[in-house]
């Protein structure tokens, strides 16, 4: 699959015009770069300038709190930051994070483009590229998070799985590990694929080959996990600390299903009203539910890969608490791509023009909450 030139510069304009209208926005707030920093930002700005083991600053925990966040991200941080002229301070971290997030941004759209070219070849790409500026949680795509470099490594894992190009699948795999924990759920998909290769050539004479072509892709797989556990087992002696440290952020495991029954029961949706009160679990909980919703229509048009990895992106962090499922559902590759379908389907024009304004109003009213610090925009 190729990319049109057309189709590069759409995206590189739509970048730069969302980022020209988040300055915008952000002018209240004194800098953009500081105004998209808020939450986790402080985290992994913290690990791109010091590294794991300086002080969190988080009760009396130490450097424990920082294993939280895996190292991919930091380090490009750090690489950007080094590399950018003349700057310094906190500032220059969060400009160099934003220059990374919003790089890799564009690479996500890119490769959204090539995606849904293969796998969905009606689905127009000019209706694609604004909704994946325009999505609501999209801010977090621009903001010092993973969710940008997440996205593109899952969906260039995923495209060289369509591919069977395993080696290649591997080393995105590799590094979806060391962005996130949640990277982990790409082994399956590569595993069965290899496991299908395996039952292909069982008649082949070179069972050798056969079998290194099958398992170095699944060595190479987990290796950004691997690493990061003997790092943490090397500095505190706690391959899992990155999974043990949740509890400081009261996560811990109920459940999803459990999880969901105590979103609903608190039927707190008035905390959506208040930007400073803690985040409303029903809301969060009704997007996990949104989330496990679609995943089960793609698996009903087979497409299941697609559905495993959305739905397992929402059954893990669900089964030790509800807040940012709303962002992990709203920023998740497969479900934007089942909302541009259905954008796909509007024959008006006018319609269509009304649902991105909505989209235009509803985004900019999320990002001014992101800009406070809302509980609800987290």
């Amino acid at each position: 699959m190729t990319l049109r030139p057309s189709l590069i510069a759409l995206a590189v304009l739509a970048v730069v015009l969302r980022l020209a209208a988040y300055k915008a926005l952000s002018l209240p707030f004194g800098a953009l770069a500081d105004a998209m920093c808020q939450y986790d930002c402080g985290w992994y700005l913290r690990i791109a300038e010091k590294g794991y083991m300086a002080n969190a600053e988080f009760a009396n925990y130490g450097p424990i709190p920082h294993f939280a966040f895996f190292p991919l991200y930091p380090l490009m941080v750090k690489f950007a930051f080094v590399l950018m002229p003349e700057t310094d301070g906190m500032l220059g971290q969060e400009v160099a994070g934003m220059v990374v997030s919003n790089l890799t941004f564009l690479g996500f759209i890119l490769a959204s483009i090539v995606y849904a070219q293969r796998t969905r070849p009606g689905l127009d790409p000019r209706l694609l590229i604004p909704l994946l500026v325009l999505s609501p949680y999209g801010y977090f795509f621009s903001s010092v998070y993973t969710e940008s470099l997440f996205a593109l490594l899952l969906l260039l894992a995923c495209l060289m799985l369509a591919e069977r190009r395993a080696m290649a699948c591997a080393v995105f795999c590799a590094l979806l590990c060391a962005t996130r924990p949640t990277g982990v759920i790409m082994l399956l998909p590569l595993g069965i694929e290899r496991a299908l290769h395996l039952w292909e050539g069982r008649r082949r004479g070179d069972r050798v080959e056969l079998l290194a072509e099958t398992l170095l892709p699944m060595a190479i797989a987990p290796l950004g996990l691997s690493l990061f556990m003997a790092l943490q087992y090397a500095e505190i002696g706690d391959a899992l600390a990155f999974s043990h440290v949740q509890i400081l952020w009261d996560r811990h495991w109920v459940g999803p299903f459990a999880m969901l029954e105590q979103g609903f029961g608190q039927w707190d949706w008035w905390k959506l009203l208040d930007p400073k009160a803690a985040p409303s679990q029903s809301y969060d909980a009704a997007w996990a539910v949104i989330g496990l919703a679609v995943a089960v229509g793609l698996a009903a048009k087979r497409r299941f890969v697609e559905a495993w990895i959305l739905a397992a992106s929402v059954l893990l962090p669900l089964a030790t608490g509800l807040h940012s499922l709303a962002r992990f559902v709203g920023t998740n590759p497969f479900f934007l791509l089942v909302l541009a379908g259905w954008l796909g389907r509007i024959r008006s024009g006018l319609v269509l023009a009304v649902v991105f304004a909505g989209l235009v109003v509803i985004h900019a009213a999320t990002l001014e909450l992101w800009f406070v610090a809302a509980n609800s925009a987290y």
